[in-house]
C-alpha cells in the first residue's frame, strides 16, 4: 500500500505534446510530474534515474499507456510502483502547463547558452520556452522571427542570471494580434553569441 506521507514520484508517460497540451481536459499534467513518454522510448531510456527508495505513481491519458509502463518498471526491479487508475482523464484537481513546471532533464542545457522549445509543438494557443544562459549579467535578448527573417514578438530584452529560464509565446505579435500558423523561431541572443529553435503553430 501506498504511503501518502512519503516521498512520491509522478512519472507521466504520455507523449510531450499531450504532456504540455494547453487545449486537453484537464490541461497539460500533475504539478511535479516528470514526463518519460512511453510509445517513444523515454522511459526505457531514462528509467534508471528514477529513485528506488519512494513510491512511484505512473500516469497516462485513460490508463493503458500507464499500465504497460508499471509492467515495465516491475520486470526491471521496482518494487514501489502504482498505476494510476483512469489516468488524467479522470484527474480533477490542479494541473500545471509546462512553461509554468520544473522540467525533467532542464540541467543538460544549462552548460551553455541554448534555447529550446518546451512544448506543445505544434501548438494552439501557447507555447513554452527553456532557454539556458552560461554566465550572468550581458544583455538578453529572446525572440520570435517568422521564416522572412522578420521579427513577430520580443519576449525577453534586457538581462538574465545565469542558469535556466522559462517563457511563453502565445502566438500574438508585439501589437497583440494573432500570427497566422506556420513555422516561426525562438532566437536567444547573449554577448553578441545567439541560438535559435523552431516551432509550428497550428491553429
Amino acid at each position: 500500500m501506498m504511503d501518502a506521507g512519503g516521498p512520491l514520484t509522478i512519472v507521466d508517460v504520455r507523449e510531450e505534446s499531450e504532456y504540455c497540451d494547453s487545449t486537453y481536459s484537464p490541461p497539460g499534467h500533475i504539478p511535479g510530474a516528470i514526463n518519460m513518454p512511453w510509445y517513444s522510448g523515454g522511459l526505457e531510456e531514462d528509467y534508471p534515474e528514477l529513485p528506488t527508495d519512494e513510491d512511484i505513481v505512473v500516469v497516462c491519458l485513460s490508463g493503458n499507456r500507464s499500465n504497460q509502463a508499471a509492467n515495465f518498471l516491475d520486470e526491471v526491479g521496482f518494487t514501489r510502483i502504482f498505476d494510476m487508475l483512469g489516468g488524467m482523464s479522470a484527474w480533477e484537481y490542479e494541473t500545471e502547463l509546462c512553461w509554468q513546471a520544473s522540467v525533467y532533464g532542464a540541467d543538460r542545457v544549462a552548460s551553455g547558452l541554448s534555447v529550446e522549445v518546451l512544448g506543445p509543438n505544434p501548438f494552439r494557443f501557447e507555447s513554452g520556452v527553456i532557454y539556458s544562459i552560461p554566465g550572468g549579467g550581458g544583455d538578453t535578448r529572446l525572440s520570435v522571427y517568422n521564416t522572412q527573417g522578420r521579427l513577430v514578438k520580443t519576449i525577453l530584452n534586457g538581462s538574465a542570471a545565469k542558469g535556466v529560464h522559462r517563457a511563453s509565446w502565445d502566438g500574438k505579435d508585439r501589437a497583440g494580434r494573432p500570427v497566422p500558423s506556420g513555422v516561426y523561431f525562438y532566437r536567444l541572443t547573449w554577448r553578441g553569441e545567439s541560438q535559435a529553435c523552431r516551432v509550428v503553430l497550428a491553429r
